[in-house]
Protein backbone atom coordinates (compact mmCIF):
# COMPACT_ATOMS: atom_id res chain seq x y z
CA UNK A 1 0.00 0.00 0.00
CA UNK A 2 1.08 3.51 -0.81
CA UNK A 3 1.03 6.09 1.92
CA UNK A 4 1.61 9.83 1.18
CA UNK A 5 1.25 12.99 4.22
CA UNK A 6 0.94 16.51 3.38
CA UNK A 7 4.34 17.63 4.68
CA UNK A 8 7.46 15.75 3.31
CA UNK A 9 10.28 14.38 5.69
CA UNK A 10 12.62 14.89 3.03
CA UNK A 11 12.70 17.86 4.89
CA UNK A 12 14.33 16.69 7.91
CA UNK A 13 17.09 14.47 6.32
CA UNK A 14 20.45 16.21 7.12
CA UNK A 15 22.26 16.89 4.01
CA UNK A 16 25.65 16.19 5.95
CA UNK A 17 24.61 12.87 6.25
CA UNK A 18 23.02 12.15 3.05
CA UNK A 19 24.27 14.85 0.29
CA UNK A 20 22.78 13.81 -2.87
CA UNK A 21 18.81 14.00 -1.81
CA UNK A 22 19.04 16.43 -5.10
CA UNK A 23 21.37 14.42 -7.52
CA UNK A 24 23.17 15.92 -10.62
CA UNK A 25 20.73 17.11 -13.31
CA UNK A 26 17.98 15.15 -12.22
CA UNK A 27 15.02 17.26 -11.96
CA UNK A 28 13.20 15.17 -9.20
CA UNK A 29 14.71 14.59 -5.56
CA UNK A 30 16.00 11.24 -5.13
CA UNK A 31 13.93 10.67 -2.51
CA UNK A 32 10.17 9.64 -2.96
CA UNK A 33 7.45 11.88 -1.46
CA UNK A 34 5.53 8.39 -0.69
CA UNK A 35 5.74 5.02 1.33
CA UNK A 36 4.98 1.20 0.72
CA UNK A 37 3.94 -0.60 3.87
CA UNK A 38 3.73 -4.21 3.53
CA UNK A 39 3.14 -6.97 6.96
CA UNK A 40 5.60 -7.90 9.47
CA UNK A 41 5.90 -11.20 7.29
CA UNK A 42 6.69 -9.56 4.37
CA UNK A 43 10.63 -8.40 6.16
CA UNK A 44 10.66 -11.70 7.60
CA UNK A 45 10.93 -13.38 4.66
CA UNK A 46 13.16 -10.85 2.86
CA UNK A 47 15.73 -11.88 6.03
CA UNK A 48 14.77 -14.95 6.14
CA UNK A 49 15.80 -15.85 2.47
CA UNK A 50 18.85 -13.68 2.56
CA UNK A 51 19.82 -15.73 5.24
CA UNK A 52 19.68 -18.95 3.68
CA UNK A 53 20.95 -17.64 0.18
CA UNK A 54 24.21 -16.19 1.86
CA UNK A 55 25.00 -19.75 3.19
CA UNK A 56 24.73 -21.15 0.07
CA UNK A 57 26.69 -18.13 -1.80
CA UNK A 58 29.35 -18.57 0.65
CA UNK A 59 29.44 -22.49 -0.52
CA UNK A 60 29.49 -22.04 -4.27
CA UNK A 61 32.43 -19.23 -3.70
CA UNK A 62 34.56 -21.99 -2.27
CA UNK A 63 33.94 -23.87 -5.04
CA UNK A 64 34.70 -21.09 -7.23
CA UNK A 65 38.23 -20.49 -5.64
CA UNK A 66 38.88 -23.97 -6.28
CA UNK A 67 38.07 -23.96 -9.61
CA UNK A 68 40.84 -24.15 -12.55
CA UNK A 69 42.20 -20.74 -13.69
CA UNK A 70 40.67 -20.79 -17.25
CA UNK A 71 37.19 -20.95 -15.57
CA UNK A 72 38.05 -18.55 -13.36
CA UNK A 73 38.69 -16.03 -16.52
CA UNK A 74 36.02 -17.30 -18.47
CA UNK A 75 34.05 -15.81 -15.84
CA UNK A 76 35.67 -12.37 -16.85
CA UNK A 77 37.51 -12.05 -13.27
CA UNK A 78 40.76 -10.00 -14.10
CA UNK A 79 43.62 -12.18 -14.40
CA UNK A 80 45.75 -10.11 -12.58
CA UNK A 81 42.90 -9.89 -9.70
CA UNK A 82 42.93 -13.93 -9.29
CA UNK A 83 46.13 -14.22 -7.18
CA UNK A 84 44.28 -12.20 -4.33
CA UNK A 85 41.34 -14.14 -4.14
CA UNK A 86 42.17 -17.05 -1.93
CA UNK A 87 43.84 -15.29 1.06
CA UNK A 88 41.83 -15.35 4.32
CA UNK A 89 40.89 -12.29 6.16
CA UNK A 90 40.35 -11.72 9.72
CA UNK A 91 36.38 -12.27 9.20
CA UNK A 92 36.59 -15.68 7.46
CA UNK A 93 33.73 -14.22 4.82
CA UNK A 94 33.87 -13.99 1.06
CA UNK A 95 31.99 -10.20 1.72
CA UNK A 96 31.64 -8.55 5.71
CA UNK A 97 28.99 -5.83 4.16
CA UNK A 98 26.40 -6.40 1.26
CA UNK A 99 22.77 -6.69 -0.22
CA UNK A 100 20.66 -8.97 -2.20
CA UNK A 101 18.18 -7.58 -4.54
CA UNK A 102 14.97 -8.97 -5.08
CA UNK A 103 11.73 -8.83 -7.31
CA UNK A 104 8.16 -9.86 -6.56
CA UNK A 105 7.13 -12.28 -9.62
CA UNK A 106 3.46 -12.47 -10.39
CA UNK A 107 2.30 -14.55 -7.21
CA UNK A 108 4.24 -12.09 -5.28
CA UNK A 109 7.17 -14.10 -4.41
CA UNK A 110 10.41 -13.52 -3.45
CA UNK A 111 13.22 -13.92 -6.67
CA UNK A 112 16.71 -12.53 -5.87
CA UNK A 113 18.31 -11.00 -9.27
CA UNK A 114 22.07 -10.39 -7.96
CA UNK A 115 24.01 -9.61 -4.97
CA UNK A 116 26.30 -6.21 -4.28
CA UNK A 117 28.86 -7.79 -2.37
CA UNK A 118 32.07 -5.73 -3.61
CA UNK A 119 30.55 -1.83 -3.08
CA UNK A 120 27.14 -1.86 -1.81
CA UNK A 121 25.63 1.71 -1.35
CA UNK A 122 22.32 2.62 -0.19
CA UNK A 123 23.35 2.43 3.17
CA UNK A 124 22.09 5.98 4.51
CA UNK A 125 18.54 5.17 2.57
CA UNK A 126 17.96 2.27 4.54
CA UNK A 127 19.62 2.64 7.99
CA UNK A 128 19.31 6.52 8.11
CA UNK A 129 16.21 7.76 5.93
CA UNK A 130 14.12 5.15 6.52
CA UNK A 131 13.23 6.44 9.96
CA UNK A 132 12.82 9.82 9.59
CA UNK A 133 10.66 8.92 7.41
CA UNK A 134 8.95 6.11 9.34
CA UNK A 135 8.23 8.56 12.18
CA UNK A 136 7.11 11.31 9.84
CA UNK A 137 4.38 8.67 8.90
CA UNK A 138 3.46 7.20 11.46
CA UNK A 139 4.20 3.98 11.01
CA UNK A 140 6.55 1.33 12.41
CA UNK A 141 9.86 1.23 10.98
CA UNK A 142 11.09 -2.63 9.63
CA UNK A 143 14.50 -1.17 10.27
CA UNK A 144 14.28 -0.45 13.59
CA UNK A 145 17.39 -0.65 15.40
CA UNK A 146 19.59 -1.68 12.68
CA UNK A 147 21.46 1.68 12.50
CA UNK A 148 22.70 0.57 15.89
CA UNK A 149 23.52 -3.50 14.83
CA UNK A 150 25.50 -1.17 11.92
CA UNK A 151 27.46 0.43 14.48
CA UNK A 152 28.07 -2.49 16.37
CA UNK A 153 29.56 -4.55 13.94
CA UNK A 154 31.70 -1.90 12.41
CA UNK A 155 32.75 -1.58 16.18
CA UNK A 156 33.43 -5.37 16.24
CA UNK A 157 35.25 -5.26 12.76
CA UNK A 158 37.32 -2.40 14.44
CA UNK A 159 38.36 -4.38 17.29
CA UNK A 160 39.37 -7.49 15.44
CA UNK A 161 41.58 -5.67 12.34
CA UNK A 162 42.88 -2.38 14.08
CA UNK A 163 42.84 -2.80 17.81
CA UNK A 164 43.90 0.17 20.30
CA UNK A 165 47.16 -0.11 21.89
CA UNK A 166 47.93 0.90 25.47
CA UNK A 167 50.60 3.66 26.10
CA UNK A 168 52.30 2.77 29.27
CA UNK A 169 54.27 6.47 28.74
CA UNK A 170 50.81 8.42 29.59
CA UNK A 171 48.52 5.51 30.84
CA UNK A 172 45.73 5.70 27.50
CA UNK A 173 45.08 4.27 24.59
CA UNK A 174 46.37 5.28 21.45
CA UNK A 175 46.29 4.14 17.53
CA UNK A 176 49.46 4.30 15.85
CA UNK A 177 48.36 2.84 12.84
CA UNK A 178 44.85 4.23 11.75
CA UNK A 179 41.59 2.83 10.02
CA UNK A 180 40.95 4.42 7.14
CA UNK A 181 37.79 5.25 4.79
CA UNK A 182 38.05 5.90 1.36
CA UNK A 183 36.98 6.68 -1.70
CA UNK A 184 36.77 9.19 -4.59
CA UNK A 185 35.64 12.43 -3.13
CA UNK A 186 34.17 13.94 -5.98
CA UNK A 187 31.52 11.44 -6.29
CA UNK A 188 28.82 12.78 -4.10
CA UNK A 189 26.70 9.40 -3.02
CA UNK A 190 30.17 7.35 -2.58
CA UNK A 191 31.49 10.37 -0.22
CA UNK A 192 28.61 9.90 1.59
CA UNK A 193 28.10 6.48 2.13
CA UNK A 194 31.64 6.21 3.16
CA UNK A 195 31.28 9.53 5.64
CA UNK A 196 28.16 7.73 7.30
CA UNK A 197 30.23 4.47 8.16
CA UNK A 198 33.07 5.87 9.34
CA UNK A 199 31.10 8.00 11.71
CA UNK A 200 29.51 5.42 12.68
CA UNK A 201 32.47 3.68 13.28
CA UNK A 202 33.48 6.53 15.72
CA UNK A 203 30.39 6.35 17.48
CA UNK A 204 32.03 3.21 19.49
CA UNK A 205 35.61 4.21 18.80
CA UNK A 206 36.55 7.60 20.54
CA UNK A 207 39.92 6.86 21.65
CA UNK A 208 40.75 5.59 18.11
CA UNK A 209 42.08 6.62 15.10
CA UNK A 210 39.72 6.65 12.09
CA UNK A 211 40.24 8.74 9.71
CA UNK A 212 39.13 9.55 5.86
CA UNK A 213 41.87 9.29 2.94
CA UNK A 214 40.39 10.49 -0.59
CA UNK A 215 41.33 7.68 -3.43
CA UNK A 216 43.25 10.47 -5.46
CA UNK A 217 45.15 11.45 -2.37
CA UNK A 218 46.15 7.17 -1.30
CA UNK A 219 50.00 6.52 -1.56
CA UNK A 220 51.39 3.11 -1.02
CA UNK A 221 55.22 2.05 -0.48
CA UNK A 222 56.68 -0.63 1.06
CA UNK A 223 55.04 -0.75 4.24
CA UNK A 224 51.63 -0.43 2.82
CA UNK A 225 49.03 2.25 2.77
CA UNK A 226 50.74 5.74 3.41
CA UNK A 227 49.20 8.64 5.30
CA UNK A 228 49.91 12.17 4.67
CA UNK A 229 51.49 12.41 7.91
CA UNK A 230 54.32 9.61 7.32
CA UNK A 231 51.73 6.64 9.31
CA UNK A 232 50.45 3.88 7.91
CA UNK A 233 46.97 2.47 7.73
CA UNK A 234 46.02 -0.64 9.80
CA UNK A 235 42.78 -0.58 7.55
CA UNK A 236 40.90 0.19 4.72
CA UNK A 237 37.54 0.62 3.93
CA UNK A 238 37.67 1.11 0.37
CA UNK A 239 34.03 1.82 -2.06
CA UNK A 240 35.98 1.61 -5.33
CA UNK A 241 35.30 -1.57 -7.83
CA UNK A 242 37.47 -4.14 -7.21
CA UNK A 243 37.48 -5.51 -10.57
CA UNK A 244 38.26 -1.69 -11.31
CA UNK A 245 41.16 -0.71 -8.92
CA UNK A 246 43.03 -3.51 -10.31
CA UNK A 247 43.61 -1.94 -13.24
CA UNK A 248 44.45 1.23 -11.61
CA UNK A 249 48.24 2.64 -12.94
CA UNK A 250 50.00 5.56 -11.96
CA UNK A 251 51.12 8.57 -14.37
CA UNK A 252 54.29 6.86 -15.06
CA UNK A 253 52.87 3.17 -15.72
CA UNK A 254 53.30 2.24 -12.20
CA UNK A 255 50.83 -0.97 -11.68
CA UNK A 256 49.22 0.52 -8.73
CA UNK A 257 46.89 -1.59 -7.69
CA UNK A 258 48.34 -4.49 -8.07
CA UNK A 259 50.87 -3.17 -5.84
CA UNK A 260 47.61 -2.26 -3.63
CA UNK A 261 46.83 -5.67 -3.13
CA UNK A 262 50.43 -7.36 -3.09
CA UNK A 263 50.98 -5.28 0.29
CA UNK A 264 47.31 -6.26 1.22
CA UNK A 265 48.41 -9.97 0.85
CA UNK A 266 51.25 -9.55 2.89
CA UNK A 267 49.56 -8.53 5.60
CA UNK A 268 50.79 -4.78 5.51
CA UNK A 269 46.91 -4.03 6.38
CA UNK A 270 43.43 -5.15 6.40
CA UNK A 271 40.95 -4.61 3.51
CA UNK A 272 36.92 -4.32 4.05
CA UNK A 273 35.26 -5.69 1.58
CA UNK A 274 37.95 -7.69 1.34
CA UNK A 275 39.15 -8.72 -2.56
CA UNK A 276 37.21 -11.89 -3.16
CA UNK A 277 33.68 -9.82 -2.70
CA UNK A 278 34.09 -9.52 -6.25
CA UNK A 279 33.17 -13.06 -6.96
CA UNK A 280 29.68 -12.68 -5.97
CA UNK A 281 29.83 -9.23 -7.23
CA UNK A 282 30.05 -10.81 -10.58
CA UNK A 283 26.97 -11.11 -12.98
CA UNK A 284 27.66 -14.54 -14.18
CA UNK A 285 27.66 -15.63 -10.29
CA UNK A 286 24.02 -16.22 -10.19
CA UNK A 287 24.31 -17.97 -13.18
CA UNK A 288 26.97 -20.26 -11.48
CA UNK A 289 25.21 -20.84 -8.15
CA UNK A 290 22.52 -22.33 -11.04
CA UNK A 291 24.62 -24.55 -12.27
CA UNK A 292 26.00 -26.18 -9.33
CA UNK A 293 22.69 -26.97 -8.27
CA UNK A 294 21.63 -28.60 -11.79
CA UNK A 295 24.59 -30.64 -11.24
CA UNK A 296 23.05 -32.51 -8.16
CA UNK A 297 26.59 -32.97 -6.13
CA UNK A 298 27.46 -30.13 -4.16
CA UNK A 299 24.09 -28.58 -2.25
CA UNK A 300 22.11 -30.88 -0.06
CA UNK A 301 18.65 -31.23 -0.33
CA UNK A 302 17.49 -27.99 1.94
CA UNK A 303 19.78 -25.84 0.13
CA UNK A 304 18.27 -27.13 -2.92
CA UNK A 305 14.73 -25.90 -2.01
CA UNK A 306 16.00 -22.59 -1.05
CA UNK A 307 17.15 -22.24 -4.82
CA UNK A 308 14.03 -23.46 -6.44
CA UNK A 309 12.44 -21.26 -4.46
CA UNK A 310 13.92 -17.74 -4.36
CA UNK A 311 16.54 -18.23 -7.44
CA UNK A 312 16.06 -17.72 -11.30
CA UNK A 313 17.26 -20.38 -13.83
CA UNK A 314 20.27 -18.34 -15.18
CA UNK A 315 23.01 -19.01 -17.17
CA UNK A 316 26.54 -18.65 -18.83
CA UNK A 317 26.71 -17.02 -22.33
CA UNK A 318 28.07 -20.83 -23.73
CA UNK A 319 25.52 -22.43 -22.25
CA UNK A 320 22.40 -20.37 -23.01
CA UNK A 321 20.97 -22.36 -25.60
CA UNK A 322 17.51 -21.45 -27.25
CA UNK A 323 14.52 -22.29 -24.94
CA UNK A 324 10.94 -23.14 -24.98
CA UNK A 325 10.33 -19.73 -24.83
CA UNK A 326 9.40 -17.20 -22.37
CA UNK A 327 12.36 -13.85 -21.74
CA UNK A 328 15.39 -13.51 -20.34
CA UNK A 329 17.13 -10.69 -18.99
CA UNK A 330 20.89 -10.34 -21.07
CA UNK A 331 23.23 -8.50 -18.16
CA UNK A 332 26.99 -7.66 -19.20
CA UNK A 333 29.39 -9.50 -16.46
CA UNK A 334 30.61 -6.28 -15.15
CA UNK A 335 27.63 -4.35 -15.65
CA UNK A 336 26.35 -1.80 -12.92
CA UNK A 337 23.21 0.27 -12.97
CA UNK A 338 21.51 -1.13 -15.59
CA UNK A 339 23.85 -0.67 -18.06
CA UNK A 340 23.60 -2.31 -21.10
CA UNK A 341 20.93 -5.03 -19.46
CA UNK A 342 17.80 -5.76 -22.66
CA UNK A 343 15.48 -8.32 -22.66
CA UNK A 344 15.85 -11.38 -25.18
CA UNK A 345 13.27 -13.71 -26.50
CA UNK A 346 14.22 -17.09 -25.06
CA UNK A 347 13.19 -18.91 -28.64
CA UNK A 348 15.42 -17.20 -30.50
CA UNK A 349 17.54 -14.36 -28.13
CA UNK A 350 16.43 -11.76 -30.35
CA UNK A 351 16.00 -8.49 -28.36
CA UNK A 352 12.39 -7.51 -27.32
CA UNK A 353 13.29 -4.30 -25.30
CA UNK A 354 16.94 -2.36 -24.16
CA UNK A 355 17.41 -0.50 -21.82
CA UNK A 356 18.81 2.77 -21.92
CA UNK A 357 19.89 4.94 -18.75
CA UNK A 358 20.63 8.89 -18.53
CA UNK A 359 24.07 9.65 -18.64
CA UNK A 360 25.41 5.79 -19.00
CA UNK A 361 29.12 7.23 -19.07
CA UNK A 362 28.73 8.30 -15.80
CA UNK A 363 27.98 4.88 -14.49
CA UNK A 364 31.39 3.61 -13.01
CA UNK A 365 32.12 -0.28 -14.45
CA UNK A 366 34.39 -2.40 -15.92
CA UNK A 367 33.76 -3.02 -19.63
CA UNK A 368 32.36 -6.91 -20.25
CA UNK A 369 32.87 -8.82 -23.38
CA UNK A 370 30.35 -11.32 -21.95
CA UNK A 371 27.07 -11.96 -20.82
CA UNK A 372 24.73 -13.90 -18.74
CA UNK A 373 21.56 -14.62 -19.02
CA UNK A 374 18.61 -15.03 -16.46
CA UNK A 375 14.68 -15.70 -16.21
CA UNK A 376 13.01 -12.70 -16.75
CA UNK A 377 10.23 -12.10 -14.12
CA UNK A 378 6.91 -9.95 -14.97
CA UNK A 379 6.74 -7.79 -11.25
CA UNK A 380 3.68 -5.92 -10.02
CA UNK A 381 3.18 -2.30 -10.67
CA UNK A 382 3.66 0.03 -7.35
CA UNK A 383 2.52 3.97 -7.07
CA UNK A 384 4.95 5.92 -5.89
CA UNK A 385 4.65 10.24 -5.22
CA UNK A 386 7.99 11.66 -6.54
CA UNK A 387 8.44 15.36 -7.11
CA UNK A 388 6.97 14.73 -10.35
CA UNK A 389 3.76 13.87 -9.53
CA UNK A 390 2.08 10.38 -8.92
CA UNK A 391 3.78 7.51 -10.94
CA UNK A 392 3.27 3.64 -12.10
CA UNK A 393 6.13 1.55 -12.34
CA UNK A 394 8.55 -1.39 -10.91
CA UNK A 395 10.26 -2.21 -7.42
CA UNK A 396 13.20 -3.98 -5.81
CA UNK A 397 13.24 -4.76 -2.52
CA UNK A 398 16.95 -5.40 -0.61
CA UNK A 399 18.35 -7.08 2.25
CA UNK A 400 21.89 -5.68 3.72
CA UNK A 401 23.66 -8.20 5.31
CA UNK A 402 26.67 -7.62 8.08
CA UNK A 403 28.13 -10.55 7.42
CA UNK A 404 25.42 -13.60 7.84
CA UNK A 405 23.28 -11.66 9.51
CA UNK A 406 20.60 -10.03 7.31
CA UNK A 407 20.24 -6.43 8.59
CA UNK A 408 17.82 -2.96 6.99
CA UNK A 409 15.57 -3.12 4.16
CA UNK A 410 15.82 -1.14 1.05
CA UNK A 411 13.67 -0.13 -1.99
CA UNK A 412 14.20 1.32 -5.48
CA UNK A 413 10.92 2.46 -7.81
CA UNK A 414 11.29 3.28 -11.48
CA UNK A 415 8.99 3.06 -14.50
CA UNK A 416 11.18 1.40 -16.15
CA UNK A 417 11.54 -2.51 -16.32
CA UNK A 418 15.03 -2.62 -15.73
CA UNK A 419 15.47 -0.41 -12.64
CA UNK A 420 18.91 1.94 -13.36
CA UNK A 421 20.43 5.08 -12.19
CA UNK A 422 17.02 6.75 -12.88
CA UNK A 423 15.62 4.89 -9.73
CA UNK A 424 13.85 6.47 -6.45
CA UNK A 425 14.55 5.70 -2.99
CA UNK A 426 10.99 4.76 -1.29
CA UNK A 427 10.92 4.31 2.82
CA UNK A 428 9.43 0.94 3.88
CA UNK A 429 7.32 0.82 6.65
CA UNK A 430 5.02 -1.92 8.44
CA UNK A 431 1.39 -2.10 7.92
Amino acid sequence: MMITQKNSYIDLIDRNIMPFVQYGDYPDRYPALSALSFNEYFYRELRAASRELFAIFEKTVKIFQQAPRQFQEQMEIPPKLIPFLNIPNALNLSTWLSRFDFVLDENGDFKVVEINSDTPCAIIEAYYVNQIAADSFGYKNPNLGEENNLTSFLHQIKQIISPPQINLSIGNFTQSRPFVFSCFDDYIEDYGTTGYLMELMKINSSTYDVEFISFYDLQVDDDGILLPDGRHAAAIYRLHPMEILIEETATDGTDLGVMFLEKYAEGKFAMFNPPEAVIMQNKAFMALVWQVYLSGKYFNSAESSIIEKYMLPSFFEDDFHIVDGGEYIKKPIWGREGKNISIVDGSNKNTIYEHQIENPDEVVCRESTKFMYQKFVHTPKFEALTDSGHLEGFTTFSCFMLGRQPSAVYCRFSQEKIIGTEAYFVPLVIE
